[in-house]
């Protein structure tokens, strides 16, 4: 083998470790986000196929800084189904309270991100949501005082960064993510994630527009499959990767 072609696979090769190295990968987003909006607070974090927290990080004190994982006691309600992101929200920058996603009153005094922040200030915010086949699998965003909002130059170099930042994150969080996985058909998994939301039968068939009756089979066919006794045990073969 030559030199030249040992050249080749050591770049390679360093390019796939970078690559799987999540937490690398995410905080050089969080820098590049933070760099085009430099008066904002910069936060991002990749999502495991168990729905726990991979790893975080965030810009502070002219640093990136790499967070611990952690996973939820309890899942986070999200105003946007992150197991179906909508299309038009998948992998681009969007500001969600000019967007209609929410109203103004969703940072509200007990919101999580007012005690991150510890600002009293009303904050506004924009965000990636990096998608694999419509499920978030990464989220990168920016914090701003309401007040000032985003300079249109500012809005401009977000959108631009954020288009060339879901591929790296994508195949970063996909790559770093060892949850084990289960081939459910496409049904079967919208029904079992929403059991891991608490939900009932019938607001499941309500949602997915079926019949009590479809997911009380469906479910039937997941507990003998699993060998679960309840809906608990259920969601935790399935978190677990059966």
């Amino acid at each position: 083998m030559n030199t030249a072609i040992r050249d080749r696979i050591a770049e390679l090769t360093a390019a796939a470790e970078a690559l799987c190295d999540t937490s690398t990968v995410l905080a050089l987003a969080v820098e590049v986000v933070a760099a085009a909006c430099p008066h904002g607070t910069a936060f991002g974090f990749t999502r495991r196929g168990d729905d726990a927290h991979g790893p975080a990080a965030a810009w502070a004190d002219g640093s990136a800084l790499t967070l611990r994982a952690r996973r939820a006691d309890r899942p986070v309600p999200w105003i946007v189904n992150i197991d179906r992101v909508p299309l038009w929200q998948r992998d681009r920058w969007v500001e969600p309270m000019h967007a209609g996603v929410h109203g103004l009153d969703y940072f509200s005094a007990s919101h999580p991100i007012r005690r991150l922040l510890g600002a009293r200030m009303q904050p506004d915010y924009g965000r990636i949501m990096v998608c694999r086949g419509g499920r978030m699998v990464a989220w990168l965003g920016v914090y701003v005082d309401a007040r000032r909002g985003f300079h249109p130059t500012e809005q401009a170099a977000l959108a631009e960064v954020s288009a060339q930042l879901a591929r790296p994150l994508r195949m970063a969080a996909v790559l770093g993510d060892d949850t084990p996985s289960i081939e459910l058909a496409p049904r079967q998994r919208d029904i079992v994630s929403r059991v891991a939301l608490g939900w009932t039968n019938k607001r499941i068939a309500r949602d997915l527009e079926i019949s009590p009756a479809t997911v009380k089979t469906i479910l039937e066919r997941l507990f003998r499959t699993s060998g679960a006794g309840n809906r608990t045990a259920l969601v935790e073969w399935w978190r677990r990767g059966g």
